[in-house]
């Protein structure tokens, strides 16, 4: 409390959980000042989100290399070097919060010392206005934006290449798996377009404007190298019909049907990323078969109408 105040109240204490930081007394000290107490687990990213936030920049980085370069995703462990040395040898501003002791000789004399000396002082002067400069054009640009009572979207035209997204179905994820690129061929609406796939089957979609992202303007030729790259990320097989489902380990599997394979060659893949990829064919499969104990029993797990 003596340290309160002098210095003020801290309204959120963090530490290890140890015993001094657990008895009444600290507790009843908190209630007082109205302070939250937070236990992490020491030195260990993954307990305070961290390193999931880093984990991110290096699955996104990973995901990019192997589309690049046309791999596999189970060959990730020969692109993660790459990633590795980029983030280890990214510049940083400092090194452990101490100055870097340099042991080379001066061999500059008075007057280019000064030279230097005047130089820095105008380039942080010119850093200064810089910096003031670009926080008024960003306070300006936020208030035009707040100030606009209506969301434009990206306009397209018949012809464009656009990446279309996916809404991931997870209750815990918030985000977007983009596809293509397609070809716009028709414009429904201002917002509403109409896309087509570049490889086969050339699936036809009807998609919103705030599932599509620009990938090129019209009057670009589908040439062969776009049609394999596009063939590499939407690659894999196609589901021809959905069979059964069941339960095992606590995890709901459906048995697919893949087009131009044999029967023996169905298999059973998991109903959350069946409902990720075919949203739309999985919930008419499962409408259809709500009458099975199994399927219903997904269906009331997955909680999905």
């Amino acid at each position: 409390m003596t340290w309160f105040t002098t210095f003020g109240c801290v309204d959120t204490w963090v530490s290890d959980g140890g015993s001094h930081f657990k008895n009444e007394v600290i507790e009843k000290v908190r209630k007082l000042v109205g302070a939250h107490h937070h236990i992490t687990t020491v030195y260990s990213s993954w307990a305070n989100g961290t390193g999931e936030v880093v984990n991110r920049q290096v699955l996104r980085a990973v995901k990019a290399l192997l589309s690049e370069m046309k791999l596999n995703a189970d060959e990730w462990p020969h692109v993660l070097p790459l990633v590795q040395g980029a983030l280890n040898h990214q510049p940083a501003d400092r090194l452990g919060g101490i100055a870097p002791e340099v042991y080379v000789a001066d061999w500059l004399g008075a007057a280019r010392q000064k030279h230097v000396t005047d130089l820095q002082v105008a380039l942080e002067e010119t850093h200064r206005n810089m910096a003031v400069q670009s926080d008024k054009l960003r306070q300006q640009a936020r208030g035009r934006r707040d100030r606009k009572t209506q969301v434009k979207f990206a306009g397209f035209s018949v012809g464009d290449f656009v990446l279309v997204g996916s809404v991931v179905n997870r209750p815990t994820k918030l985000a977007l798996h983009w596809r293509g690129p397609c070809q716009v061929t028709r414009v429904i609406t201002d917002h509403v377009m109409e896309t087509q796939q570049l490889v086969p089957p050339y699936e036809v979609t009807v998609h919103h404007a705030c599932l599509l992202k620009m990938y090129h303007e019209g009057g670009r030729e589908v040439t062969e190298d776009l049609e394999a790259q596009v063939a590499f990320g939407d690659g894999g097989f196609h589901v021809e019909h959905l069979d059964e489902a069941r339960c095992v380990d606590g995890q709901h599997q459906v048995l697919v049907k893949w087009l131009g394979l044999d029967d023996e060659e169905s298999s059973w893949e998991h109903a959350a990323n069946l409902l990720d990829d075919i949203p739309v064919v999985f919930r008419q499969w499962a409408a259809a078969n709500k009458e099975d104990s199994a399927v219903a029993a997904l269906v009331k797990t997955m909680d999905f109408p």
